[in-house]
């Protein structure tokens, strides 16, 4: 049994049911959304409204909105581009799933 897709889809399903999440880029995504126009000097609220398995290195991606934002554009990003809240409990899984991935950047 592959320990890692199962532990990979728990976590997929459990951060579906807490959609919509409150995230906050990491400074490599509000940089590429500076740099696109997407958002001004200070890091925007994110939503996140869907989460997925891209498969290899890529890992988990999710797909957000900037919020308040009236034209109500989306963005894909991997899910290690973004901080949770740290009060949210499923905030420490992604973080230990960070800790745990290889260098090539994947969840």
């Amino acid at each position: 049994m592959d320990f890692d897709r199962v532990n990979r889809e728990s976590l997929i399903h459990s951060l579906r049911d807490a959609l919509p999440l409150s995230a906050r880029p990491r400074p490599a995504l509000l940089a590429f959304l500076r740099a696109h126009g997407a958002v001004g000097r200070s890091a925007p609220r994110l939503v996140v409204v869907d989460i997925f398995d891209a498969g290899g290195p890529q890992g988990l991606m999710c797909r957000f909105e900037i919020a308040g934002e009236t034209d109500a554009s989306s963005f894909v990003a991997q899910l290690t581009q973004l901080a949770l809240d740290r009060r949210h409990p499923l905030a420490q899984r992604v973080a230990e799933r960070r800790r745990r991935a290889p260098r090539t950047g994947a969840t």
